[in-house]
């Protein structure tokens, strides 16, 4: 249990800057959108947990976090596909730099093998990248720093069928994937998450798009 919650924590620390450095660095406000953030954290972080301890396939869930965060962006906050995705590789890139940073900066005290060896060193490691993360991401916003761009010129004609044969794809293929793990709990996870984002893309009148 006291793993489960060490994980979620910190996680969800690391997550909100990841999504603070998306957002503020295409010029949009966070906290307009904390709440539906929050809950896509805590999803991600969910599937996070139960793919690397259940699963024992750590290299999926990251992508599996990209394909979510990408989907969110275009589903939830309305901006375009190829703009969501180029938002999303930014931010995790920006990101994975500013913990390679601190990593370098640390001496070795926090060294990847450290961070294995000792669970707390890993904790302090996203602890420290999120908070830096943040506050980053809210001062280029808040010093009018950062690219601003028209989304709606890159929007697709046939973008809503693209995101929902993506939703569906990716439902599809996780469902493969779960079945022949066996795995119900991260089934359900996933499979909930989709569901959302699916009705959420559903009931968005098309025009929108």
């Amino acid at each position: 249990m006291g793993t489960f919650l060490g994980y979620m924590s910190f996680s969800m620390i690391e997550g909100l800057a990841v999504y603070a450095l998306i957002l503020y660095i295409f010029r949009i406000q966070l906290m307009n959108f904390i709440w539906p953030v929050v809950l896509m954290i805590t999803v991600t972080n969910l599937q996070s947990f139960f793919i690397r301890d259940e699963l024992e396939l750590t290299a999926i869930s990251p992508i599996i976090n990209i394909i979510f965060t990408i989907l969110f962006l275009a589903i939830f906050i309305r901006i375009p596909i190829i703009w969501s995705m180029v938002m999303t590789i930014t931010g995790y890139i920006a990101y994975a730099l500013l913990q390679t940073l601190i990593i370098l900066l640390s001496n070795g005290y926090l060294s990847l093998g450290q961070a294995q060896e000792y669970v707390w060193k890993g904790y302090l490691i996203q602890l420290i990248a999120g908070v830096l993360g943040t506050a980053i991401g809210w001062l280029l916003y808040k010093f009018g720093y950062g690219f601003s761009f028209e989304f709606e010129k890159l929007r697709l004609k046939w973008e809503r069928i693209l995101v929902i044969l993506l939703l569906i794809g990716f439902l599809v293929g996780l469902v493969v994937m779960i079945y022949f793990k066996a795995i119900f709990a991260n089934f359900v996870v996933l499979v909930v998450a989709l569901l959302i984002f699916l009705s959420y893309s559903l009931r968005k009148d098309q025009s929108e798009w």
